[in-house]
């Protein structure tokens, strides 16, 4: 029998048992399998001369609304909430490359945020907000993460610009490990 705060190999770490019963999430918008590989073009291109970690094709998305840590007996509510989220044809123009230095990450970065995309986040907050939950405080700027830990990078224009097409969004848990 293991005791209060221990698992059978040991001492728990601070957290851990309640970061199990619980996971990391957010709303994303998540590109299909053409999408990504139509990036991944853009991206081989843009990414060769930038010194960092290179997000995987895979982890690639644009955050709607991050969530954090939502305990497992909330997250009904926030599956609830997307269905009464509206879906319509949107197209995201990402027309920059931005260095971010202090969470030192290179973006692609859309100059302007499409009306039916802001229509989608605000409607999605809304519900969020009414099934209790907390909202970002930032305002939404529609980005994808290219590498992280990078410490300089000059920012520039994407010619042509990448044009993101979706008409639906995810709800998806972030997984961190060490590598």
């Amino acid at each position: 029998r293991a005791r209060r705060g221990a698992t059978p190999d040991g001492p728990m770490r601070a957290g851990a048992a309640a970061q199990r019963m619980s996971d990391r999430l957010f709303f994303a918008l998540w590109p299909d399998p053409a999408l990504r590989q139509a990036l991944r073009a853009r991206v081989d291109k843009i990414a060769a001369s930038i010194e960092g970690k290179r997000q995987r094709p895979d982890q690639w998305h644009v955050t709607l609304e991050f969530l954090g840590q939502v305990p497992r007996e909330r997250q009904p509510s926030l599956r609830a909430a997307a269905p009464r989220v509206g879906r319509l044809p949107v197209t995201i123009e990402f027309d920059r490359v931005e260095h971010w230095r202090k969470p030192q990450v290179v973006c692609l970065v859309a100059s302007r945020v499409p009306t039916g995309l802001a229509a989608l986040v605000t409607q999605l907050q809304a519900e969020l907000a009414a099934e209790g939950f907390a909202i970002e405080a930032r305002p939404f700027r529609p980005h994808v993460t290219l590498a992280r830990k990078v410490r300089t990078a000059v920012d520039s224009l994407l010619e042509p610009p990448f044009l993101w097409r979706t008409d639906g969004f995810a709800l998806v848990r972030s997984v961190t490990d060490p590598a």
